[in-house]
Formats: C-alpha cells, structure tokens, sequence
C-alpha cells in the first residue's frame, strides 16, 4: 500500500476524531458556533480524499497487515462519526426550531409595534 493512502487515512482518522471529540464535548454549542460549517466541509472534503484515494489502490494491497489495521480503524472511526452525526442533527433541528421561535416572536413584536405606531 502506498504512503500516500496511509498517510491520508490516518489524517482522515486524526481529524474525524478531533471533529468527534469537539461535538462530544460541546454538543450543541458546535452547532452555534461559525466555525461548524468550516468543520463540516473540513470533514466532507476529507471523506471524497479518503474515497479517490480508495479507488486509486488495488483492493490487493489493502490486505497487508498495516493497510487492513488502518482500514479497518478508519472503518470504526467513520461509525463513530456517523453517529455524532446524527446527534449533532438533532443539535441543528433543535437549533432550528429556537431560530424559528426567536423569529415568530420577533415578527410578532414588529407587528405589535407598527400596530402601536398607527394609532399614536
């Protein structure tokens, strides 16, 4: 297996982990943070990396020793990231409907005040 698919899965497991262990810790406040959709994009630009460099490499050389223990760790890493995933998703539709209620109330309150306005 050639360095440069080692090298990149490594990286993607290095960065997945951090990216797991940041939602981990902070949960929702990732969401409201700006850097999320840095990070998200972070994340899908190293899973299409990880995906040509696949494709590049004879399944063959994917069986030694070395290459099948990253693998199959990359493996584990992305069902880890997959399941942060999802818990960060509940994070955004929560998030969502906060906005959505920040909105209605604001809406609501404009409509009050333009209401006040014409009968002063």
């Amino acid at each position: 297996m050639s360095n440069e698919l080692l090298d990149g899965i490594r990286s993607a497991n290095r960065e997945f982990q951090e990216f797991i262990d940041q939602v981990s810790q902070n949960g929702a406040k990732v969401v409201e943070s700006r850097g999320a959709e840095r990070r998200l994009g972070k994340v899908d630009r190293r899973l299409q990396h990880v995906a040509k460099l696949l494709a590049a490499h004879s399944p063959s050389s994917m069986k030694e020793p070395e290459a099948a223990y990253e693998i199959l760790k990359y493996q584990e890493t992305l069902k880890a990231l997959r399941n942060v995933m999802g818990t960060l998703q509940y994070s955004l539709l929560a998030e969502k409907a906060r906005l959505d209620n920040v909105r209605s109330n604001m809406r609501a309150a404009s409509a009050w005040a333009a209401s006040v306005r014409e009968y002063s």
